[in-house]
């Protein structure tokens, strides 16, 4: 009777077995999540680091416009006043 019966470890052992890998998977599972999440996080970073710095370049082109525009001006107005005299 004793024989036909499984030992209480036994069937301890298959329990602890089968959550352990229950609770392996949900790790996975979990970890697998949690690097898609870092993804898009970098992804959104990586993205407005590129917006930051086109504005950056389209205000410095702005600027120069600016600058020869203000240039350009001056050299008629003193073009215009060397020419009436």
């Amino acid at each position: 009777m004793i024989s036909s019966k499984k030992a209480p470890t036994e069937v301890f052992s298959e329990i602890n077995e089968n959550d352990e890998w229950t609770a392996i998977q949900k790790f996975n599972t979990l970890l697998h999540y949690e690097e898609q999440k870092q993804a898009i996080l970098r992804d959104q970073e990586r993205k407005r680091l590129i917006r930051e710095e086109l504005d950056r370049q389209i205000q410095a082109k702005n600027n120069k416009q600016l600058r020869e525009n203000d240039e350009n001006k001056e050299y008629d107005e003193m073009a215009e006043e060397h020419f009436k005299l």
